[in-house]
């Protein structure tokens, strides 16, 4: 128990989230907003007016003609590629660094994360789901209970992977060694940092989707979902992959069949080529 208020204690101390990525966060829960409201929450923060229109004018996204203002990015990507780019920018400084205790080397982390959210994205097209940014955000920051609980699986890494060998999810592991695992301290980083309660939810148990209020399973569900596609092919997987399946009755509740599956799979190596790309564009 020590331990845990310990752990948790950190989060306490970590460093707020960027105020404009709150204010982004808070209108995406507004079914009302108005892309003006984004653009003026943007302009609050040059370094990432700087970074959206350097990445619009990247060859990545083979735009016709220069971008030179906000304005600009939002006629010619949309909204939503637009948030993907704020979002994603402020938020890969976080993600970049090597997390030894899940045996992931720098830039890993974020690479599992972006496909997530990029599968994520897709399997809620496939699905009809109806607000994509706040499936890509949960997506996105599903593993960030890692950045805090990476150096305490490190240390008792052996024991949890005795307990991997012998069945038991990883996740499971944590929680039996540790007092409690990534997702539910994902969940606490995500409140601290004043996440939408849909995102908190979806974070803290993308391991256990039916733990979730009723309400936000749809959420947590397609998370959880792009999160076991993307370690059960290795991808960022580290030590996590050590102990992957993906669920029948997931599937189920998402509205999938298995044959259904196979075509995202193939679709996955796109999916996996844009995250690298951006990837390197975030470098």
């Amino acid at each position: 128990m020590t331990q845990v208020k310990e752990i948790l204690a950190r989060v306490d101390r970590l460093p707020a989230m960027p105020a404009v990525v709150q204010q982004i966060l808070a209108l995406l829960q507004d079914p009302n907003f108005s892309f003006s409201q984004l653009l003026e929450t943007v302009r609050l923060d040059p370094g990432i007016t700087a970074h959206v229109i350097n990445m619009c004018n990247s060859p990545y996204y083979g735009l016709r003609q220069k971008v030179s203002s906000l304005q600009q990015a939002l006629l010619l990507m949309g909204s939503q590629q637009l948030m993907e780019i704020i979002l994603s920018g402020k938020m890969v400084g976080h993600f970049k660094k090597g997390q030894t205790g899940y045996r992931l080397a720098r830039g890993e982390l974020w690479q599992h994360c972006m496909a997530t959210a990029l599968l994520a994205q897709t399997l809620g097209e496939r699905l009809k789901y109806p607000d994509q940014p706040t499936l890509f955000t949960a997506a996105l920051m599903h593993d960030v209970g890692k950045l805090v609980l990476s150096e305490y699986v490190a240390q008792e890494f052996k024991q949890i992977e005795q307990m991997v060998a012998m069945g038991q999810s990883f996740a499971d592991a944590e929680r039996q060694v540790l007092g409690l695992d990534h997702a539910i301290l994902g969940g606490a980083v995500a409140r601290k940092w004043n996440f939408p309660e849909n995102i908190v939810a979806a974070i803290a148990f993308h391991h256990n989707p039916g733990g979730a209020a009723a309400e936000y399973r749809p959420l947590t569900n397609l998370v959880a979902l792009a999160n076991l596609m993307c370690i059960s092919l290795g991808v960022g997987a580290g030590a996590e992959g050590l102990a992957a399946a993906v669920y029948p009755q997931l599937l189920k509740e998402v509205g999938l069949r298995t044959r259904d599956l196979d075509i995202l799979m193939l679709e996955l190596k796109d999916i996996l080529d844009h995250a690298a790309d951006l990837l390197a564009l975030a470098s």
